[in-house]
């Protein structure tokens, strides 16, 4: 009998293409996908954790917990940046049978199938490093679209060596390592091969792309991120390319050629601001100042203005005063987002923020973050007024059943969240809609709209 494996998944956009590469080797190791949460019952979870800050850490140690109430006879596995950062603090805990490290990952299917005696079909070769090309096996066996989501990750690049003041993900990643072209045009050949309309292209820093040569080793002049999304662009045919976040110490000005040219890629940038004060950021260490991020808000707003800009911010930073925080809130109002990701500071161990001096109370960081999050309400609504009335492509990836009518959410090539009335499956298809009011007041919220097709 086949053994059934769930997988659960913290935290970021990375972990989330960990966990659907990882699907796919279990799935062609012989193991049977099954939801974490549904009527059937695992035999084994694995729980991909998070550690991005001390609520996530929390939030693993739960998951961890809470699937093994569920299932007290399943095996349950805990990978992922907690577990490279704190191996020790997961192995004390009593509801995990399995911890695996990070220099023990590539071999993630083959522990899991030790640990319930089963005999593997074949003898798996090692993943590579970022999980990009799965396993080696005979003929893939691609999971059902309806087990995860019609947006498929493809994880190109990971580590990170930028050194924030605040950030653990060097700690837990190591520096940055790129998947080849060649891996990363089959992944994203694949995706789409299985029925996919959107690829997301992942890493924790995608700027730090650079495309190795066969042999591992950085060419003399290695190629970066414009050039793979080229080499995407030119070799497979999807409908949808999205990149998941730019930082702007590595922004490349030229990138937005490919955006005028192919209208394939996804009018979406996720650019990380954290703080709208130059003085933080210079705590902070993120290597660019306010006047240089405007500038790339502006080339962007200039050369597409339909693309939607979406951002992080720290409120609460060691150091961070009224004056401060008063900076970043006028900061965010004129660059006009679409969407800000607000987060409280939270001190990691073994970074050089959690010993810094000044260290903010937990009520004004509550308070600055809520100050954050009604403005990112106010931005966002005024973001999608701008589109009432117009037709715009929308991939649709799910629906609900209501007291009237079946109703299907999905997104605009420019990320907005879309709800439609409709009793024909729109599931994983792209139709023309025409966005006709806004819906619901908070930055969450998307707009109504009727199918036009």
């Amino acid at each position: 009998m086949r053994p059934k494996v769930a997988l659960v998944t913290l935290g970021c956009k990375v972990n989330f293409s960990e966990t659907e590469a990882l699907a796919d080797n279990f799935q062609r190791a012989g193991f049977a996908l099954v939801e974490p949460h549904g009527e059937v019952t695992p035999d084994v979870y694995i729980v991909n954790t998070c550690t991005v800050t001390h609520v996530a850490d929390r939030k693993s140690r739960q998951m961890l917990r809470r699937v093994k109430r569920a299932n007290p006879q399943a095996v349950v596995v805990a990978t992922g940046c907690y577990v490279y950062t704190s191996p020790g603090e997961v192995s004390g805990i009593p509801e995990v049978d399995l911890v695996v490290r990070k220099t023990d990952e590539e071999r993630l299917v083959e522990l899991v199938s030790e640990r319930l005696n089963y005999e593997l079909p074949y003898r798996p070769e090692p993943s590579r490093l970022l999980f990009a090309g799965g396993l080696a096996a005979p003929e893939a066996h691609p999971h059902t679209l309806d087990s995860y989501r019609t947006r498929a990750m493809v994880k190109i690049q990971d580590g990170c060596n930028a050194g924030c003041a605040f950030c653990i993900v060097p700690t837990a990643r190591g520096g940055p390592q790129s998947v080849s072209i060649r891996e990363v045009v089959e992944g994203v050949r694949q995706k789409a091969a299985a029925g996919f309309q959107e690829v997301v292209l992942t890493g924790v820093h995608l700027g730090k792309y650079r495309a190795p040569s066969p042999d591992g080793a950085l060419e003399a002049r290695p190629v970066r991120l414009k050039a793979l999304l080229e080499a995407v662009l030119n070799e497979v045919d999807l409908p949808r390319l999205r990149i998941t976040s730019l930082e702007p110490q590595d922004y490349d000005p030229t990138l937005l050629e490919l955006w005028q040219r192919d209208r394939r890629l996804s009018r979406h940038f996720h650019l990380a601001l954290q703080a709208g004060s130059d003085a933080t950021l210079v705590r902070m260490r993120r290597g660019y100042n306010l006047e240089r991020y405007a500038r790339i808000v502006e080339q962007i707003r200039r050369e597409l203005p339909d693309a939607s800009i979406t951002t992080d911010v720290i409120v609460g930073f060691p150091g961070e005063t009224d004056q401060e925080a008063a900076e970043t809130l006028a900061f965010a109002r004129q660059m006009g987002y679409a969407k800000m990701h607000v987060f409280p500071y939270s001190p990691r161990a073994g970074t050089s923020a959690a010993t810094m001096p000044n260290q903010v109370p937990e009520p004004i960081k509550k308070e600055r973050g809520e100050k954050l999050r009604l403005l990112s309400d106010e931005l966002s609504r005024s973001w999608r007024e701008r589109f009432v009335g117009e037709v715009r492509p929308v991939l649709w990836e799910s629906s609900e059943n209501t007291a009237d009518s079946m109703v299907w959410s999905g997104l605009t090539d420019n990320y907005i969240r879309v709800y439609a009335s409709s009793e024909e499956p729109l599931h994983n298809r792209v139709t023309p809609t025409r966005l006709v009011r806004l819906a619901g007041q908070g930055d969450a919220e998307g707009m109504w709209g009727e199918v036009t097709e």
